[in-house]
């Protein structure tokens, strides 16, 4: 019902310094279908050209903007028709919900005057339109009375739903609302998404510019994502917050307050790119955002990569590497000491970017997995793979490069014959990377971990350090290689609440801006909730349930689970 083919938008600017024009890129050869009785949101951040889309689905770009490409609204292509014959389409066949209010609403013109203003165009008379105004006022749950009012007499949510009725008086075949719920309350958004439900079960098309997450997954039967005028992603909604696939979607889902979310909220990191055209790049648009970025990402565009099918609707990822990649897979791994079962069939999988908690009390196994997984301890039976190769099989100082460890105790971890600046420096020893410039790096480490980088402290031998100090410095030790792969071996455990929050702050701070991948042992799952995408909970040496973080705290499945939380919580006491 509404579909763009090969949609570019152009916007120039001016540049009075050398008296030229610039064009930025808004939308970069679009296509997307919007079908009858389907919901589509696009998500993205802000200047990803949602909004331009938007307007462009009605032909009400600004004067700066040149438009190629098509727009059809069932056979009809729109791109090149004139004002004048948008007439008969827009508020009629097509409606359109404004983002800004302030820029829609007539400051001197009452409320239902304006709601009925799209039907008296069409032709109707005015007292059945304003008769219709009042039912779509009703209808919005605007409260009575607000009818005659002007618009800055009513509150910026009840301007929202005025232009809701606005766009729903005319009943178009197809609606496209720009952020329909940002400026309107939980029960009035709980509201929306019915009015939004009842417009597809009519076989209307909606399309939803939103950054609401949530409110995307209850409207939409499918989300596409946005990025600096490209789409990147298309996938179920259902599967947004827990099984999306492109690095980008996930960085906007980590940014987003969901109400059962867990862990600390982290924001994409770096800036959008400027989309100049004639600085357009070779490759894959999020590349230097990217945390998994390769060689081939700067070189060229990805193509599609398809996930599934739903009907007419392709579900798709833009990625070189296929999305989201998979760092490490443990498949069935079991592990004896004598003639005591410490890990038995473990199967699980981190990606690239990831942290993983472990979770279980003392003895369940945790630690072992982890070393597992590092290649210090061997396994008795079954594999595991870092990145589709099985780690015996990967050169042990090549594999140590790769794979960083805080150990739980950094007193025993580190000697107390170095001085601070030996004990980082002694792993670029091994590794014959010391060099002239190993103390620049040396020093940045120590910044990244919020340590002084003066010559005093430098000289410091760890004895002189308090536990949160020595636990920086062993950070600082495990990350002076810039491994792919942290594990930390309850890393926090020992340091008193202050530190241990500063301690995961800059674990959640490394994982974000170096993509740095991470398997978190503890056996606090408290602490767990707060630092970890996923959880995996062992007892008696098998894993019983692993998840994302926030569905396990939410609603955890195995009795074992529920146990270890109702303790954190003071209401289970074992006796």
């Amino acid at each position: 019902m509404l579909k763009f083919k090969n949609l570019n938008v152009q916007y120039r600017i001016s540049d009075t310094s050398n008296a030229s024009d610039k064009s930025i890129i808004a939308l970069d050869n679009i296509s997307l279908n919007v079908n009858k009785g389907e919901c589509v949101s696009i998500i993205g951040e802000s200047g990803s050209g949602k909004s331009t889309l938007a307007l462009a689905s009605m032909k009400l770009l600004s004067p700066n903007a040149s438009m190629s490409g098509s727009i059809l609204l069932d056979d009809i292509d729109i791109s090149n028709l004139t004002d004048k014959e948008m007439e008969n389409i827009r508020w009629n066949k097509i409606s359109l919900v404004f983002q800004n209010y302030g820029d829609v609403l007539n400051p001197v013109h009452k409320i239902i005057d304006q709601i009925a203003e799209p039907l008296i165009k069409n032709g109707e008379s005015r007292s059945v339109a304003l008769d219709r105004s009042l039912e779509m006022i009703d209808y919005l749950k605007i409260k009575p009375g607000r009818s005659t009012l002007f618009p800055h007499q009513i509150s910026a949510g009840e301007r929202q739903r005025v232009l809701i009725a606005m766009a729903l008086i005319t009943d178009p075949d197809i609606l496209v609302m720009d952020e329909p719920a940002a400026s309107v309350d939980a029960i009035t958004r709980s509201h929306l998404v019915n009015i939004i439900q009842q417009q597809v079960k009519a076989q209307k098309a909606v399309l939803m510019i939103t950054h609401d997450l949530s409110f995307a997954t209850l409207c939409s039967d499918r989300i596409v994502v946005l990025y600096s005028g490209n789409i990147i992603e298309s996938l179920p909604s259902a599967e947004l917050m827990d099984s999306q696939e492109h690095p980008y979607t996930r960085a906007l889902v980590r940014s987003f307050p969901l109400m059962e979310r867990t862990k600390e909220l982290a924001g994409v990191r770096g800036i959008p790119p400027s989309q100049f055209l004639e600085n357009k790049p070779k490759g894959c648009i999020f590349a230097p955002r990217c945390t998994q970025s390769i060689e081939v990402c700067f070189q060229k565009r990805p193509k599609a990569k398809l996930k599934g099918l739903n009907g007419q609707s392709e579900f798709f990822v833009m990625c070189h590497r296929g999305g989201i990649a998979t760092m490490v897979s443990v498949k069935n791994i079991n592990k004896s000491y004598k003639d005591i079962t410490v890990l038995r069939n473990i199967s699980l999988t981190l990606d690239e970017g990831e942290i993983l908690a472990l979770v279980g009390e003392t003895g369940s196994g945790k630690t072992t997995l982890a070393y597992l997984i590092a290649g210090t301890i061997k396994l008795d039976s079954g594999e595991i793979l870092f990145r589709k190769k099985k780690v015996e099989e990967i050169e042990k100082l090549e594999f140590s490069k790769k794979v960083g460890i805080i150990y739980q105790s950094p007193r025993d971890s580190i000697s107390h014959r170095f001085n601070i600046f030996e004990a980082i420096a002694e792993p670029l020893k091994i590794h014959g990377l010391f060099n002239g410039g190993s103390a620049d790096k040396i020093e940045k480490a120590l910044r990244e971990v919020q340590l002084p980088v003066d010559e005093f402290f430098m000289k410091k031998y760890p004895h002189e350090l308090s536990g949160g100090e020595l636990q920086r410095v062993a950070i600082a030790r495990a990350l002076i290689l810039e491994p792919d792969l942290l594990i930390a071996d309850e890393s926090t455990s020992f340091l008193d609440p202050s530190v241990q929050a500063k301690i995961l702050k800059l674990l959640l701070d490394l994982q974000n801006e170096h993509g740095i991948s991470m398997i978190f042992i503890t056996h606090d799952i408290g602490v767990a909730r707060k630092v970890s995408d996923r959880i995996a909970v062992l007892y008696n040496g098998r894993i019983v349930e692993n998840a994302p973080s926030h569905r396990i705290i939410e609603n955890p499945q195995h009795e074992y689970t529920k146990f270890l939380i109702d303790a954190l919580r003071g209401s289970k006491i074992i006796k």
